[in-house]
């Protein structure tokens, strides 16, 4: 019955691949002394490897895993001898599991050239689930994670040689009639300095906004921070169906002088928006997010209602959203004018920094809403604001579980104000009844695993059980330990004294002194010991 069963989802599948190995004639060998770039190719130990960041001294067959700075392309062939073939029968793309249900996955395997076969692996998300050493190979998977999988298969052969099945995606739901609440917002900002696009959970967002492009003062713009980040997070966001919008200012230190400057004239206008225009088509952006803070009432607010109305028409004529950051409450939210909320899709209301201790309570989330709402600001275009942060600290949230996983049931942990479980859930049910979605800053603040807060805010818009509980039960719903965090190599413990020229590269984790830290940019410096580093959890 198995085997009747493997040969005729064998016989339908149409997604095996037969990869030959690749072309390093005109690649030259790696050498241990030089400096590689990103997208520099090489060959080493029959293989071709790409490096996707600056790296020296890093053996590419010891640092290609998916976190790794060496990409593993495939093998050299010299001789033209093929690679073996694999299909991957079950599971099928686009396919549904219910949680904690198995799923069954089977591959066929074989060689054109009657190569032995070794072994075939299949994965999800990149890490490898089950080995089969024998036909037909097959393995079971238990459900996991709610949302979007990556899963595939390789075979290998007696002599080295790989293939790949490809990857396709599937979900795992609670039962299989999970609709998203219709047009409810879920949006996260993503900056330029700090985070992984990996790390990201893109099956629970609807919108991410890039941080941030600043203008001049004549309207042109500066070149954008880590714009390979961006393209990536385009890639991957728009993938998972979610759009992606370029922030447009931010802080900035508060120095808004250059919006003043540009937004006082029909040319600076004119000048921005045509280069903002040609940015959002240049990189196949979905939209642009207002974040001048702040437009002050009287000429200002004037200027900023004529920059949004402008820019509207031409966004809309494209197919773009326009959406705007605006302080939660208070007088220099008279900068934006009632026009403005025409020209928007939404608004989203950046109800945090209330002050520098309780800064964002339930409270303020209320007042926020009724203040806007109350100028004319409907319920659909109303995005309610949660911060990942602590005030006064500046502590990202994660930090704060890392320091004590209790910190993830409450508000303060007697010197950080931010955020909990239970809070952002009530914030979530408010948006629900009251809003047109939530919105946070930032994503790269938020833990992984149960202890989520943006896992949390989706539970809640889905009208799902919390899978992280705060009754004290513990258990299987408490937050992944910090020693089974994945870090990079080794070689970065020996701190302070690095080999000469180590360094790391902007989101490389390390342990180093009972605790692992993640680089926020390029850096030598010893962890913890500057900004360029951030705490993930300790030991």
């Amino acid at each position: 019955m198995k085997k009747t069963y493997l040969a005729v989802l064998a016989a339908l599948s149409t997604a095996s691949a037969s990869v030959m190995a690749v072309d390093c004639a005109q690649l030259a060998d790696w050498q241990s002394n030089q400096v590689y770039t990103g997208g520099m190719e090489v060959k080493h130990d029959a293989f071709k490897y790409a490096a996707k960041w600056w790296t020296q001294n890093q053996d590419p067959a010891q640092y290609s895993s998916p976190g790794n700075v060496w990409r593993n392309e495939g093998r050299c062939d010299p001789v033209g001898t093929p690679l073996p073939v694999i299909g991957l029968n079950t599971p099928l793309a686009q396919s549904r599991h219910i949680l904690s249900s198995p799923v069954v996955f089977s591959a066929t395997a074989s060689h054109p050239s009657n190569i032995p076969i070794q072994y075939v692996e299949f994965k999800v998300d990149g890490a490898v689930i089950a080995t089969d050493t024998v036909a037909p190979y097959e393995t079971t998977w238990t459900a996991t994670g709610l949302g979007e999988h990556i899963v595939e298969a390789e075979v290998v052969d007696d002599i080295g040689g790989r293939a790949s099945t490809g990857t396709r995606s599937i979900s795992v739901v609670v039962d299989d009639i999970i609709v998203p609440p219709s047009g409810f917002k879920i949006v996260g900002y993503f900056p330029s300095w700090q985070g992984q696009v990996a790390d990201i959970q893109f099956d629970k967002l609807t919108h991410i906004n890039y941080s941030f492009l600043l203008p001049n003062a004549d309207g042109s713009l500066q070149p954008l921070e880590n714009l390979a980040k961006m393209q990536q997070l385009v890639s991957a966001a728009q993938a998972a169906g979610v759009k992606v919008g370029i922030a447009v200012g931010g802080w900035n230190g508060g120095d808004d002088s250059a919006f003043e400057m540009f937004a006082s004239s029909a040319q600076g206008r004119a000048t921005f928006i045509r280069n903002l225009m040609a940015f959002v088509e240049q990189y196949q952006l979905d939209g642009v997010d207002m974040d001048w803070e702040y437009p002050d009432p009287g000429s200002s607010a004037n200027n900023y209602a004529l920059l949004m109305n402008e820019l509207s028409v031409e966004l809309k004529a494209k197919g773009k959203f326009l959406t705007a950051a605006v302080v939660a409450l208070g007088y220099t939210g008279g900068g934006v004018l009632e026009s403005v909320f025409n020209d928007v899709d939404f608004l989203n209301l950046m109800a945090y920094d209330a002050n520098n201790g309780d800064h964002a309570n339930y409270q303020y989330a209320l007042d926020s809403i009724a203040y806007w709402q109350g100028r004319g600001l409907s319920k659909e275009k109303t995005v309610l604001g949660v911060p990942f942060y602590s005030r006064p600290t500046w502590q990202a949230y994660r930090t704060l579980i890392a320091q004590d996983a209790a910190n993830a049931c409450r508000d303060t942990d007697g010197t950080s104000y931010y955020n909990g479980i239970p809070t952002i859930r009530a914030k979530t049910q408010l948006a629900l009844d009251t809003a047109g979605g939530i919105m946070n800053w930032e994503l790269s603040h938020d833990t992984s695993g149960p202890a989520s807060l943006l896992t949390a805010k989706w539970e809640v818009a889905q009208g799902l059980t919390p899978s992280y509980q705060c009754d004290g039960s513990g258990g299987p719903n408490e937050p992944t330990q910090c020693v089974d965090i994945q870090v990079d190599p080794s070689q970065y413990v020996a701190h302070p004294a690095w080999p000469n020229g180590d360094h790391a590269s902007g989101g490389q984790r390390i342990r180093y002194q009972q605790a692992v830290y993640e680089a926020n940019w390029w850096t030598r410096s010893v962890p913890g010991s500057d900004q360029s580093w951030q705490l993930i959890c300790k030991f």
